[in-house]
């Protein structure tokens, strides 16, 4: 793998569901990641979306083959996970992804991606639904229901329309050696960027920092936290319905995510 580029495999990295990941060393000496994906179609989206933002801080593609669905990538930072983040990290990044969502503005829509439209009503709504029926009838119901309320009136805005990252966690993104952070690893899909924003306020720090990462997201982006507010009640919904059927820990955290979000609306009311 690599090989045909000049590259030299040093050290296999880790391999997930969606990717195998190795480094290796480059003829001048460079280390580069390398990223093989199972999936031919996850496969061009990612590379089509990291072409997409070549003026913004985001991994490079140093090389691909579509034929095999394997990648040379820049590799931040000099190491995996990237280089220490500052102490403003949550604001760099914040104006990393409007920079990502701007330049995916800028372009005509892109058909290769999967409409964020056809993921709410095909993917998220059903499986909450779902989920909703399979809970034990002694669970508590009324912060459920109103995270459900929000998730049913979502309302998308053409003008904010754009390529999204779809998966905005603090560990797919990553900082250079002077702590500027960069995009790695996207789900891209094409549609409001509100979402990006909802997911990154809820999901980059869970449980801590909420408050401040709503505030920032609607400074940067222009859109107001209660609408902000709303797409997160509904990204956390999904979320908590999910760690309360696989018993994870972490639903206490997200059920006190939503009462947060929940009593900043009561006050902005």
């Amino acid at each position: 793998m690599g090989l045909q580029w000049g590259l030299t495999p040093v050290e296999y990295h880790d391999a997930g569901h969606a990717s195998i990941l190795a480094l290796a060393l480059s003829p001048a000496g460079e280390l580069v990641l390398l990223k093989a994906w199972p999936d031919r179609g996850r496969c061009d989206r990612e590379i089509t979306a990291l072409r997409l933002w070549s003026a913004v801080p985001a991994t490079r593609v140093l090389e691909f083959d579509r034929e095999r669905s394997v990648a040379a990538l820049s590799l931040i930072g000099g190491r995996p996970g990237g280089g220490q983040r500052s102490g403003d990290d949550e604001g760099r990044i914040a104006e990393v992804i409007q920079a990502a969502h701007d330049q995916g503005r800028a372009m005509e829509e892109h058909r290769e991606f999967p409409e964020l439209s056809s993921y709410l009503d095909e993917v998220v709504r059903p499986r909450v639904v779902q989920r909703l029926d399979a809970l034990n009838p002694e669970t508590p119901r009324p912060l459920l229901q109103a995270g459900l309320r929000e998730l049913e009136s979502l309302k998308q805005t053409r003008h904010h329309r754009t390529v999204l990252h779809g998966d905005l966690y603090q560990e797919n993104t990553a900082c250079d050696e002077q702590g500027r952070p960069h995009l790695l690893d996207p789900l891209p899909m094409y549609g409001d960027a509100v979402f990006d924003w909802a997911f990154w306020i809820v999901y980059y720090r869970l449980g801590q920092g909420t408050d401040e990462r709503l505030a920032l997201a609607a400074q940067t982006s222009g859109i107001g936290e209660g609408r902000l507010r709303s797409w997160c009640l509904a990204t956390c919904l999904d979320g908590l319905l999910y760690y309360l059927e696989v018993g994870d820990t972490r639903a206490p955290m997200m059920a006190r995510v939503m009462r947060i979000l929940l009593r900043r609306a009561e006050v902005a009311w």
